[in-house]
């Protein structure tokens, strides 16, 4: 006597579950991928952000000493010495080569500063004078300088400033414009393209549109360079 209770599983049935299946993976495969892609986007533009905070500290702690000095009579003379739009130096007498001791000169490693973008496109950052700029932080597109001077309210200098008009500035405003690491596309969430263009806080035009696939932020800052003008 033949048991026909079980008869298994239909071609048809098992077409309809393959089907099926595959459905449900390719939705699996398809989030699994906007979520990968959502991850190296966003720390593609964290790194941009943590590296770019970080080299602002530094610049804003740095520049706020510029004209430190404590000795009697300013002997050391420091002070700003170059201000133009994409590049400044400064002196300070914040050591004396072994502790943090003014000596009297602006001499020692740390007490002659200048930013500028170098050679790689990176911010850099001498601090001895040498001319070799150190990478201070990476993929910098644009770093912009506006100098303040010491009337009531404060207007913007031309630049380069004049020589003879530097021991008039008492503020500096400090643009960059940073970009990520990496371009948009594969491996990111959607095709990008960065048409804009980028503008300090007085409307001027810092950076035109690149018009590639790479993400771009801005960060501005005013500092007060409180050792100036005393």
């Amino acid at each position: 006597m033949n048991d026909t209770t079980n008869k298994g599983f239909t071609l048809i049935e098992l077409l309809v579950a393959m089907a099926v299946a595959s459905i449900l993976m390719a939705v699996v495969v398809a989030t699994y991928q906007v979520q990968v892609r959502g991850k190296n986007t966003q720390e593609a533009m964290t790194d941009m952000n943590q590296t770019m905070r970080g080299a602002m500290e530094v610049m804003i702690n740095e520049i706020c000493k510029a004209g430190f000095d404590t000795v009697p009579a300013s002997s050391a003379i420091a002070g700003i010495l170059l201000a133009d739009s994409n590049q400044l130096r400064f002196t300070m007498d914040i050591s004396n080569g072994v502790d943090r001791t003014p000596d009297g000169d602006v001499n020692d490693p740390g007490e002659d500063i200048r930013y500028a973008i170098n050679t790689s496109g990176h911010l850099g950052r001498d601090v001895s004078n040498s001319g070799t700029l150190q990478p201070l932080a990476r993929n910098v597109d644009a770093l912009n300088f506006v100098y303040f001077d010491n009337s009531t309210p404060p207007a913007v200098m031309a630049t380069p400033v004049a020589a003879s008009q530097l021991a008039n500035i008492r503020s500096i405003q400090v643009t960059i414009v940073a970009r990520a690491g990496e371009a948009g596309g594969v491996g990111f969430v959607g095709a990008h393209t960065d048409s804009t263009a980028y503008f300090n806080p007085q409307g001027d035009e810092i950076l035109a549109a690149q018009n590639d696939s790479y993400r771009r932020v801005v960060f501005s800052t005013l500092i007060r360079c409180r050792n100036l003008g005393i």
